[in-house]
């Protein structure tokens, strides 16, 4: 390599590694055969004297970074000296060499495009010690990217590199970040020259969000300054994109689907951290690097996900129950035949529970006296019917248990609450069922007693659940009600936000859509049911938004049609669902058309389609539609669709110039 400039004496100048809007980076050799990087500022020094600020500003940085080397970190790259170059007079440091690659390499081929979940908390871990250690010694960054984060190979540790940016000048610093700053990674503070302790969290937030999803938050499409001001007014104003969508398109061809469907799985406080850290106002985030290590340590120390073993009961019940409604449904079959007819069902049973939004348990209730089931008598059949009294007997042993679980496992999922039986006035513990209504007002608020001075802060929305009514007082009625997010609700109801089931049956479509939730309203269920997704609950997820989708949301039509496309929402088949995203397309939304473009354009391709979940539907193919919905997408900041875009063209080369 050629030799620009000397830097030092007892230091080769091997060339440049990079360079950026904070200075270049160079390999040198010390005197012998230790390789070191070396750091060089773009601003020169006139004198290395007190009457040059600009050496001055560096010296004191430089003093601050010696205090990060006193007590070393194997997180934090080494600081070996630092100086003046005897050839244009530019600060520099000189920092350990790490050898490996960094994490922008390690998101390219011949690596997977994000990396899986454990490597994931590894790297949040490593990351978040090195900024605790240079925080508790009042060093920040500054400029924490994926290419100043290296796998040191040879102690398998990530280590954070080049603290250039922490050397200069207010002044200096706002106008290397202004035109040449890694904006994607940029804090919105950042913009106006400031550097906090919050401004490495949040870039330490892109860092993790782009492991895990493959991509930024807020990619930049070109290096022109236009494209800088629209990534820059992402980081101030827009929410940051979801994480598991991108993760699940992004996943790598080569892991297996159990692998797949693993990696899916991200920790819940996990995928928290990164939006705390996401946060447009410095002091919503964790307050420094501090607070973050100890977040993330005692989090990582916990499973995997704090509701796995309760969604895993639930499906485990509901395969149970459903074995046990086929053996119930068999015996009744036999019952039928041998002419004893229909097994009765106890007068007055009604079981009902949080259980019930998930699956019931069906015939929970029978009449196993002994006059039911010896109804008949006949040569021979004495033995048969004990051996059924011992079919039955088992059945609701076995269903009792069920119930018994299943009311374990709701009470530990179910939210504790201000919501306690002393406040509630409450019927006797027979109660009646006397009415179902439905929600019309925006937000149906529950109160203590029947009267308007015990409201409380507790509220149900319109949806399609139905309420059950219990008491009628005073214009009230009152009721037992679980909602999606699992929590157990109980108390009275205004009748005037309520309209009774069968006037709401019998209303024409046009008033039923005149039942609108306020766009506060619309936005909590949406964000709720994110949350359902990330955690896999996706259930609770559709729950949400089959009601959004009938109040023609255009997020939720198309999040309800795409989980049946990808046999992931049982309510509706593969037609029904492509017409809500084609409806959720229409209206704009950008996802929607994007998703559309690609089963447009890749609907013969069924490796494609299988890899992205969509092997369980035909589709027709539509080559010009397919681009147009994903040029629009892109228009609209879409970089996925810019991806998908390009696969196809590369696979088709012949259709390029056409377009």
């Amino acid at each position: 390599m050629s030799k620009v400039f000397r830097i030092t004496e007892g230091l080769e100048n091997m060339g440049a590694l990079k360079t950026g809007g904070q200075g270049s980076v160079y390999k040198a050799r010390r005197t012998g055969e230790i390789v070191t990087a070396v750091k060089l500022l773009p601003t020169p020094v006139s004198s290395e004297s007190s009457s040059d600020k600009n050496y001055i500003d560096f010296k004191n940085e430089v003093d601050k970074l010696k205090k990060v080397n006193e007590d070393p970190n194997p997180n934090v790259v080494t600081i070996l000296s630092s100086g003046i170059t005897e050839s244009g007079c530019f600060p520099f440091i000189e920092m350990q060499f790490i050898e490996g690659p960094d994490l922008e390499e390690l998101l390219k081929p011949p690596y997977d495009p994000v990396f899986t979940v454990k490597e994931a908390i590894k790297l949040a871990e490593h990351l978040s010690n090195a900024l605790a250690h240079c925080h508790n010694l009042d060093v920040k960054h500054g400029d924490i990217k994926s290419n100043n984060v290296k796998l040191n190979i040879h102690t398998g540790n990530y280590v954070l590199l080049d603290f250039g940016l922490s050397l200069m000048s207010d002044e200096e610093r706002r106008t290397s970040l202004r035109h040449a700053g890694a904006i994607e990674f940029m804090a919105p503070e950042q913009n106006e020259g400031q550097m906090l302790f919050e401004t490495d969290v949040y870039s330490f937030g892109v860092v993790l969000f782009e492991a895990l999803a493959g991509i930024v938050p807020f990619p930049l499409k070109d290096k022109g300054q236009t494209a800088r001001n629209t990534i820059m007014m992402a980081h101030l104003e827009t929410p940051p994109p979801e994480l598991i969508p991108l993760r699940q398109l992004h996943m790598p061809a080569g892991w297996s689907q159990e692998m797949k469907l693993r990696e899916m799985n991200i920790p819940e406080w996990l995928v928290s951290l990164i939006y705390k850290c996401l946060e447009k106002k410095p002091e919503n985030r964790f307050a420094n690097g501090m607070e973050l290590y100890e977040f993330i340590l005692v989090n990582s120390a916990l499973p995997v996900s704090g509701n796995d073993d309760n969604l895993e009961a639930i499906v485990r019940l509901q395969q149970e129950n459903e074995q046990l409604a086929k053996e119930n449904e068999e015996l009744r079959r036999l019952l039928v035949t041998n002419g004893e007819g229909a097994v009765p069902v106890a007068p007055g049973s009604n079981y009902t529970s949080a259980a019930t939004k998930y699956e019931t348990l069906p015939h929970t209730s029978l009449d196993v006296s002994d006059s039911a089931l010896t109804s008949y008598s006949r040569t021979g059949q004495s033995k048969k019917t004990t051996d059924r009294k011992k079919i039955f007997a088992s059945i609701i042993a076995g269903l009792l248990v069920l119930i018994l679980v299943y009311a374990l496992v709701t009470k530990k999922t179910a939210r504790s609450s201000d919501r306690s039986n002393a406040t509630t006035t409450q019927p006797g513990k027979v109660q009646n069922v006397i009415g179902h209504y439905k929600v019309v007002s925006s937000r149906a608020y529950l109160y203590g007693s029947p009267d308007e001075d015990s409201k409380k802060s507790d509220y149900i929305i319109p949806s399609n659940d139905v309420i059950t009514a219990y008491e009628d007082k005073n214009g009230f009625i009152y009721t037992e009600f679980t909602n999606y997010k699992g929590e157990s609700l109980k108390g009275w109801l205004n009748k005037k936000n309520l309209t009774t089931l069968e006037d709401w049956s019998q209303r024409s479509k046009r008033e039923k859509a005149e039942v609108q939730l306020t766009a506060e309203d619309i936005a909590m269920q949406l964000r709720d049911a994110r949350k359902f997704l990330e955690k896999g609950q996706t259930k609770a997820a559709l729950y949400i938004y089959s009601y959004l989708a009938g109040q023609s949301v255009p997020e939720a039509m198309y999040y309800y049609g795409n989980l049946a496309l990808q046999n992931k929402n049982e309510d509706i088949d593969c037609g029904r669902g492509l017409e809500f995203v084609k409806d959720a397309s229409d209206k704009g939304y950008t996802s929607a058309k994007r998703t559309l473009g690609f089963l447009y354009l890749f609907a013969d391709n069924p490796g494609m389609l299988s890899a992205n979940g969509y092997g369980q539907c035909e589709f027709n193919k539509n080559t010009r539609r397919g681009r147009d919905l994903l040029d629009e997408a892109i228009k609209e900041g879409d970089t996925t669709a810019s991806h998908l875009l390009e696969q196809y063209q590369a696979g088709n080369p012949e259709q390029s110039s056409d377009h």
